[in-house]
């Protein structure tokens, strides 16, 4: 399950576990749609992600296209190559918006 924690009230960081395949995805999705109901912008923090498959990609692009109509801000802290890897595979770069790797412009 993704554990969220708070800097501050304003803006709630989701740091998501290190396996997102379809096991995960039921409470990942419970996750997601908790930070879409407080309403606050988020940062999800992809960098533990070792293992991913569609069930939890598609939960990611749901979010994501559910938090866009909400006009809800959503920004990475960090991305795993196993995270960006699964977002490429399935053509999901421009709905996920994952932030370029470290180093690349």
């Amino acid at each position: 399950m993704a554990r969220k924690s708070s800097k501050d009230s304003a803006r709630a960081t989701i740091a998501l576990d290190a396996d997102l395949r379809i096991g995960a995805a039921p409470a990942l999705r419970d996750t997601l749609l908790a930070a879409l109901g407080a309403g606050a912008p988020v940062d999800l923090d992809g960098s533990a992600v070792g293992q991913v498959d569609t069930a939890g990609l598609q939960v990611l692009a749901a979010f994501s296209r559910d938090a866009r109509v909400a006009g809800l801000a959503v920004g990475w802290t960090g991305a795993s190559d196993s995270l960006r890897r699964g977002v490429a595979v399935l053509g999901l770069n421009e709905l996920i918006e994952l932030p370029a790797p470290a180093g690349v412009n």
